[in-house]
């Protein structure tokens, strides 16, 4: 958190440019409770009150770590990107307008910064989607074709999706998170979750066939 801090001061363009919290303020002594609200919390770190974003980020981090480790594969890259994130989310804090609002926009930044990784990170080593649940949606080797048949008109299915279709089927068939664990982080029901799931798919498989991938053809 210190090396956090660090850079916001230095980098991150938000401590030094905000007002202190004002003198009438009650100490953040006790920030740590959970009897503190996010929203003191929120509107404290809009003013620049350390100590408010220090126990926003003490909240948040074990989540957004574990996100940070699937995508980053080790955890020194996963903290890496956890400090990415925790920037990003201090540096624009002041964007945010409830509390309400503050889970899921913090999510949606972690997101983005995982996929922005991947995106930089797309080489031989980078996990490739699993396809399992996709039926006769692409080449397998008993037709005759290989993963390098499909993977980049696969990968230009994966980049025409809507954001939100993108978000669900990258962390559901590309991370493994579970239906739960996907509304929890995008604040969806489960059961949008498993539709955005279905459309995701569809859309993939239809713009695969326009590029005649699939069982028995060749690209």
């Amino acid at each position: 958190m210190e090396s956090l801090m660090v850079a916001l001061e230095t980098g991150g363009r938000l401590v030094d440019n905000l007002p202190m919290s004002p003198v009438s303020d009650p100490p953040l002594a006790a920030a740590g409770s959970p009897d503190v609200s996010l929203a003191v919390l929120i509107k404290r770190g809009q003013a620049g009150d350390a100590g408010a974003m220090e126990t926003i980020y003490h909240r948040f981090k074990g989540p957004f770590f574990s996100l940070a480790l699937r995508y980053g594969n080790d955890r020194a890259t996963a903290e890496d990107l956890l400090q990415d994130i925790f920037i990003k989310i201090f540096t624009h804090l002041g964007d945010v307008r409830s509390a309400e609002m503050f889970p899921g926009w913090a999510y949606r930044i972690a997101l983005n910064t995982c996929f922005s990784h991947l995106r930089e990170k797309r080489t031989k080593t980078q996990r490739t989607v699993s396809l399992t649940d996709m039926g006769d949606t692409v080449h397998d080797e008993r037709a005759g074709g290989t993963a390098s048949d499909f993977r980049t008109p696969l990968q230009d299915a994966i980049g025409f999706l809507p954001p939100r279709l993108k978000e669900v089927f990258l962390l559901h068939d590309v991370q493994g998170f579970k239906h739960e664990e996907i509304a929890a982080m995008l604040r969806l029901s489960v059961g949008t979750s498993k539709s955005q799931l279905f459309k995701a798919r569809l859309k993939i498989r239809n713009f695969l066939k326009t590029k005649s991938i699939g069982p028995g053809e060749r690209s």
